[in-house]
């Protein structure tokens, strides 16, 4: 496969005081993540992009490869200064604020993507609710219908990217007009963004491994 996994981490964010280093499960959110990955590709094609010391000595000891990530510069320079360091064809961008998005995915996810010959395969859920955008209804005309009735939209997880790095470089976003969404279910796409976040996704790890159980 020639495609490398990107994961961007910090030691402290807006959810956790150790940021991507907070406790889960038995282990922390990153080392939870690159075990995911692991499990779907090569130690030699996982990358973690960060500006901390302590981040780099988790990669040394998970044996994947370190990106000095530089503080205060924009999501285009991180994302261009990232990918100049990695020499395979394709990128698959992912964030362990996802934490159940498994290897069965990310595997599946890149077969679409090699299989259809797509610029970029994103991960996203659908919902079908009433939306209003700019204080206009966007989905639905004033005649009332029903919930199911309503054309659906998607809203794009922020889990898993994946994008040819050529691409990636000359338009320096994640989220291209031409993307083609993977749809996800709710428990999947489940991202942590706050403290309340986290706190529920700790709650719901024993039903991450009884899925797998049943699948």
């Amino acid at each position: 496969m020639d495609i490398a996994i990107v994961i961007p981490a910090q030691d402290t964010n807006q959810y956790h005081k150790n940021g991507d280093l907070a406790p889960f499960g038995d282990t922390t959110l990153l080392e939870w993540k690159i075990s995911q990955c692991k499990e779907f590709i090569k130690n030699s094609q996982i990358y973690i992009a960060s500006s901390s010391n302590k981040i780099k000595a988790i990669t040394d000891k998970e044996q994947v490869g370190f990106i000095h990530r530089r503080d205060n510069i924009s999501n285009e320079q991180m994302i261009s200064e990232t990918i100049l360091n990695i020499k395979e064809k394709d990128i698959m961008w992912l964030n362990v604020t996802s934490p159940f998005i498994n290897a069965t995915i990310y595997k599946n996810m890149y077969d679409q993507y090699q299989k259809e010959n797509l610029p970029s395969l994103i991960s996203a859920k659908k919902i079908q609710e009433y939306i209003f955008f700019n204080d206009k209804k966007l989905n639905f005309s004033d005649a009332f219908i029903s919930r199911k009735d309503i054309k659906p939209a998607f809203v794009v997880t922020n889990g898993c990217y994946i994008l040819n790095k050529n691409s990636l470089l000359e338009n320096l976003t994640l989220i291209p007009s031409d993307a083609t969404l993977y749809e996800v279910d709710s428990f999947i796409s489940t991202e942590i963004k706050d403290m309340t976040d986290y706190t529920i996704a700790r709650d719901m790890i024993s039903l991450y491994f009884k899925r797998d159980i049943d699948a």
